[in-house]
């Protein structure tokens, strides 16, 4: 089948969906919303309602309404993956060009892009804290064919880091992960979530009262298909505090204390990348995937 390029399809997608516990909610029909990408990352909603998410390869941040409706595109994009936004409605990027920053149209803001005296290596993807600074995962993939260019690693570590929104200052908070990938935080700002694609897993690390993460735990893995290696990507904290992961087909579930509630699987699609939630009142999701992005809703119960 070929895909027009940026094609809006509202179709219902076959997706196979199991609850694994007894899940508090219910998932509406997964629609297609658009099609024709390259290789689609880092979904966020911005409260002026619409969508954003990014097509690295593309060097482009895209713009949907929630009804699918493209509005907007941001070019050049420094090969933004990872997207969230800020109290004055900022895009902030984290981007395969080894850099962390405000993107705009028509300029490109740094944030960060060196720790220490060497560069990063490729930042990813990013979250807020409750205090408004910023923790990005810092892999290697920008640099080893999925950026502008590639190019050896500075950094001694695969890192997480924290940069402090008031003063600027960029500081590495966990430096034991082999591919550091998606980051959230719990509903209340108790855990840092992060996922590691070498294991697929997910793992938490306590927050103490400065902020700092202890050692990290085990807190969650989504199952491959037969003959697929474990392997997580981009996640996202729903309100009532479940946190879904994106594994290569499947979306899985977990309640706060890593117990799995649902299971949802995509064995149509090339790639699951990313999740965020957003819309009017916080119950939309928007799944990346490669080529294409997903949509639907939670229903409660």
């Amino acid at each position: 089948m070929r895909f027009w390029p940026f094609l809006l399809i509202l179709i219902l997608l076959r997706v196979e969906a199991s609850p694994v516990d007894v899940p508090d909610f219910k998932v509406s029909a997964v629609e297609v919303m658009a099609v024709g990408f390259q290789f689609t990352e880092g979904p966020v909603w911005n409260p002026d309602g619409y969508w954003v998410f990014s097509d690295i390869p593309a060097n482009t941040l895209y713009k949907y309404t929630n009804n699918g409706v493209k509005i907007g595109t941001i070019s050049p994009s420094g090969y933004a993956n990872g997207n969230i936004i800020n109290a004055g409605g900022q895009i902030i990027s984290a981007r395969h060009n080894r850099t962390m920053g405000i993107t705009e149209k028509g300029k490109l803001v740094d944030l960060a892009t060196h720790y220490g005296k060497a560069k990063l290596n490729s930042p990813n993807d990013l979250a807020f804290d409750q205090h408004g600074n910023i923790w990005f995962t810092d892999p290697v993939y920008g640099i080893t064919g999925s950026g502008p260019e590639k190019a050896e690693e500075e950094q001694p570590v695969r890192g997480v880091y924290r940069f402090n929104s008031h003063s600027g200052r960029l500081e590495l908070m966990v430096g034991d992960l082999t591919k550091p990938n998606g980051i959230a935080f719990s509903k209340d700002w108790k855990r840092l979530f992060v996922s590691d694609s070498a294991s697929g897993v997910v793992y938490q690390f306590a927050l103490d009262d400065s902020g700092l993460p202890g050692p990290k735990h085990f807190f969650a893995k989504v199952p491959p298909e037969v003959n697929q290696k474990p392997r997580v990507d981009g996640m996202a904290v729903d309100l009532q505090g479940n946190l879904w992961v994106t594994g290569p087909k499947a979306l899985g579930v977990f309640n706060a204390e890593g117990v799995p509630l649902y299971r949802m699987d995509f064995p149509d699609t090339q790639q699951l990348t990313n999740i965020a939630f957003g819309g009017p009142e916080g119950l939309s999701a928007l799944v990346t995937a490669a080529d294409k992005v997903y949509r639907f809703t939670i229903i409660r119960e």
